[in-house]
């Protein structure tokens, strides 16, 4: 097997010189699809990397988890076809590092006695009625469990308890907030050193007592089978197992052809479940290296501190809780991802992937791992993912249900948190260079066509995330029932031809937001500390308030106050935050930083007193105002409007702002207004690769600019001095107003601007279908009016290709004019022929297309192919959860035409 070595190394780009690749298609590679790996035979395995490399991408990673024979001879086998089918097709290769989900399997070799696996911290409770002399109680340690700690505390009762703290923003606690059946205990007393041969011998004093026996156990409902990401000999381990074969085999490809590594959702695992520390009667993790850091950082207080983490104990559980989950991150950011991203970075490969961070895992503990920002440090690029629906247009503003229909995901996080982590996380850590990866698109089912592929892809470009891992491409014999849709599916996925389309796209607004700067002037504080502590406010909570606005945010991390570079940092409501994070808050507000808390001001978590520093205390409501004032408020516009998403991003000749109007419905049309700009105004509209002088008013200190967004739709403004070249050969539309998206121009009907409405599907229609895998078209029908072919009376299990066909004539001789045809209502993918040539393809709404055309007097031949998804006939269970769009060309047509002078 000959493969090149030396393939894939970065360039450094200027802004102009960016433009020009994507213009002249030169454009960088920023896909790698999940290749999913079964054990198929060579023919197949090399026509799946063909068909991916004919859909415009450069790259693949290699899903191991389906495969029979991970790091065997089999594995070996395709791994070999795959890495020589990419040589010759010049794309490089990752591998997802595992046999099975998620991350830390280690293939199947940590067995119930491995000194590998999960350890973890556990209790049980006995109560007491004291006084009670001579008490002795058993001490239950089942084979291989140790004893931890011993204590007794006073119960509290219900009537008894008044909580420390109320507060005006109790709504923004979690669904997972509440303790369950925690107890709340006062005078705890550590009796460890009471217990001689496994019986504690105590005279129990007056009262209602709780002792807590706290042991660690390899028993409990957690990941079985996996190891202890903790542990650093334990992930030592799943390095010799997964990934040292791969460097003894392929390390001459490292760092070219062979790209790197994928982990998959590794998770702290000590639970079966996602919860907060402290609201949960599960076990917590556990290593030999945290003990020892608790001892050190607890001293004689250790027993009581342990039991303060199960039980709530009024001003010590919150600061316990803390020390604990900082040590986890920590230990997991370094042990696991930091020493697989150190490995990785010392053999000359990358490490990638992502963690589980939906219904607040990426801030807890079990399928979790605590910390977003530390779980993945030691990466070369931020990750995030978007899987099972859990992004629908729509639904950013409150719950709704998963797949299934009785779960619910939190809207707010996924359309105001989720991306802005993983962007924030790329532009702190240097060695990630601004590269947020998105694993996107999995298990939406087959009614997910490329009409919501590309609104998720554009919801996510207008964030920032500039790498994806689509998900997924499979050759397994069809329909693979696992997480459809699948791109290809063995040829029978009738948009496959038109997938292409979307993956150069993204690969051109990638492009243009890598190796810059996005535009942040407003910090908003991670609320992983104050969760951990108490009660809180989500920082998608003040996020959805910025992103509704156009004002860009940066997530900040509690490590990172202390190197801010924003003007404003805002601090959502928490009930406590600890003394080192207020102290960075102080000597930024004395920097000249703006520091805003919402909704109340929180405890220093040592003390228990009220932070008094400099800042500034605002509702939700004066948030923005408040900013606008301080001059950050990032884009304004006349009017105003919250379906409008916009990324500004600067390179070093220029800026680009991304516009998207995530709405599905609605029409965006405002004037926006530039702050300092310098340069001129262009519009790039990156799905048809075009760029045209955009209209602009005033100067650079504010200029003014007019926008007009259909729903779906998404452009992209630049302010720099393109060059000539640039806009040469480009076939953008002669008529200023078209960047306006207005039609224009002398219409068929005579009339300045003005469409011929209806007058296409007046001359009825010839409609061919043309049914998924078969050869041969299933129907040919005349048709006076447009209509849903998968309606009852209809087709109702038709998936496939529509071709709509109808002649025109034209009352003037043979000229070439400049054409725009809107068509309406399509559902989904079109393609549009006018006289035989292609004047372009629509993936989402608007179905408009536009270019330069020859009419001819009698007999215009106009042509519109339609495709819809293989839901119709392939109803598979994740399509349940979705609506299902009608079918076809429905209209009206209409046709604007612009005569030259």
């Amino acid at each position: 097997m000959r493969i090149e070595k030396n393939v894939g190394k970065g360039r450094e780009w200027d802004m102009e010189q960016r433009l020009r690749e994507v213009l002249k298609g030169r454009e960088g590679n920023y896909l790698l699809p999940f290749y999913w790996q079964h054990g198929e035979e060579e023919g197949l395995l090399r026509e799946g990397m063909r068909k991916i490399r004919e859909a415009g991408i450069g790259a693949v990673c290699v899903e191991s988890r389906p495969h029979p024979d991970f790091v065997g001879e089999g594995w070996w086998r395709d791994m070999d076809i795959i890495l020589e089918e990419a040589n010759q097709l010049d794309m490089r290769v990752w591998v997802l590092d595992d046999a099975h989900f998620p991350t830390g399997y280690a293939n199947g070799k940590v067995g119930e006695d491995s000194p590998y696996g999960k350890v973890l911290l556990d209790y049980y409770h006995i109560d007491v009625q004291g006084p009670m002399e001579h008490g002795s109680f058993l001490i239950d340690l089942g084979e291989g469990e140790s004893l931890a700690a011993v204590t007794a505390g006073l119960r509290k009762r219900q009537d008894q308890d008044s909580r420390p703290y109320h507060n005006t923003a109790s709504h923004y606690r979690s669904p997972m907030s509440g303790n369950q059946g925690q107890e709340t205990l006062y005078e705890v007393r550590d009796l460890t050193l009471l217990v001689e041969k496994g019986i504690l011998y105590w005279n129990v004093p007056e009262g209602d007592w709780v002792v807590t026996v706290l042991k660690t156990t390899r028993k409990g409902k957690m990941r079985r089978g996996y190891i202890n990401t903790l542990d650093r000999e334990a992930v030592r381990f799943f390095l010799d197992t997964v990934y040292e074969p791969h460097y003894a085999r392929y390390g001459e490809f490292f760092g070219g052809r062979f790209a790197g590594f994928f982990s998959d959702e590794p998770e702290i695992g000590n639970a079966s479940e996602h919860y907060r520390i402290g609201h949960s009667q599960s076990p917590l993790p556990w290593c030999g290296q945290l003990e020892g850091l608790l001892k050190e950082a607890w001293g004689e207080a250790y027993g009581i501190r342990l039991t303060s983490l199960f039980c709530q104990q009024e001003g010590i559980s919150p600061e316990s809780r803390v020390k604990f989950m900082d040590l986890v991150t920590r230990l997991y950011g370094e042990n696991f991802c930091g020493q697989i991203g150190d490995w990785c970075r010392v053999h000359g490969v990358e490490y990638i992937g992502h963690v589980i961070e939906d219904n607040g895992c990426h801030a807890r503990l079990g399928l979790g791992t605590g910390h977003y920002f530390r779980a993945l440090m030691g990466q070369d690029m931020a990750g995030i993912d978007v899987v099972l629906q859990q992004i629908r247009p729509g639904y950013g503003d409150g719950r709704f249900h998963a797949i299934g229909g009785k779960g619910t995901y939190d809207g707010r996080f996924f359309q105001y948190g989720l991306a802005a982590m993983g962007v924030s996380l790329a532009y702190q850590d240097a060695k990630k260079q601004g590269r947020t990866m998105c694993e996107l698109y999995g298990a939406y089912g087959w009614a997910e066509g490329l009409k919501l592929m590309k609104w998720l892809a554009d919801h996510m470009l207008v964030r920032g995330v500039n790498y994806f891992v689509p998900h997924a491409f499979t050759m397994k014999e069809f329909p693979d029932r696992d997480c459809p849709p699948h791109f290809y599916a063995r040829g029978n996925n009738p948009q496959y031809p038109y997938f292409g389309y979307l993956m150069r796209y993204i690969n051109r607004v990638s492009h243009l937001i890598q190796g810059g700067k996005p535009l942040w002037e407003v910090g908003i504080l991670y609320h992983g500390f104050g969760e951990w502590a108490g009660e809180y406010m989500p920082f998608e909570e003040a996020g959805k308030l910025l992103a509704q606005a156009q004002i860009p945010y940066e997530v900040i991390p509690e490590d990172g106050v202390e190197e801010l570079s924003c003007k404003v940092l805002v601090i959502p409501f928490c009930e406590y935050l600890p003394e080192g994070v207020l102290s960075a808050c102080e000597k930024a507000a004395g920097d000249g930083v703006e520091v805003i808390f919402l909704e109340g001001m929180p405890k220093v978590l040592e003390t228990g007193k009220i932070y008094t520093g400099k800042s500034t205390l605002l509702q939700e409501s004066e948030l923005i105002t408040r900013l606008r004032k301080l001059g950050v408020g990032g884009i304004c516009c006349e009017p105003a409007t919250e379906e409008l998403r916009v990324f500004p991003y600067r390179q070093s000749e220029g800026d680009y702002y991304l516009c998207f109007n995530e709405s599905t419905g609605k029409t965006v049309e405002t004037t926006l207004s530039l702050q300092r700009s310098q340069g001129r105004v262009w519009w790039y509209d990156a799905f048809r690769n075009q760029l045209s002088p955009a209209k602009s008013t005033g100067d650079s200190e504010k200029r003014e600019v007019s926008l007009r967004l259909a729903p779906y739709e998404a452009r992209i403004l630049y302010v720099g001095d393109a060059e000539e070249e640039c806009v040469t050969g480009n076939a953008s539309c002669p008529v200023p107003c078209c960047e306006e998206g207005m039609s224009h121009g002398k219409g068929l009907s005579g009339g300045k601007g003005a469409f011929m409405d209806g007058i296409l599907s007046g001359n009825g229609w010839t409609l061919t279908l043309n049914e998924y895998g078969k050869t041969q078209p299933s129907h040919v029908l005349a048709q006076s009016t447009l209509s849903d072919v998968t309606s009852p009376e209809n087709f109702p299990e038709f998936s496939g290709v529509m071709e709509y066909e109808t002649y025109f004539d034209w009352p003037e001789e043979e000229k070439e004019v400049w054409v725009e045809i809107d068509c309406g209502e399509v559902y989904e993918t079109m393609e549009l022929w006018l006289n035989g040539s292609s004047l372009g393809v629509r993936l989402t709404p608007p179905y408009k297309v536009s270019g330069k055309g020859s009419l001819k007097k009698e007999g215009n031949h106009l042509k519109i192919r339609v495709i819809n998804t293989l839901v119709h006939r392939q109803r598979d269970r994740f399509s349940r959860s979705l609506p299902i769009e009608p079918s076809g060309l429905l209209g009206p047509v209409k046709i604007g035409v612009h005569m030259p002078e």
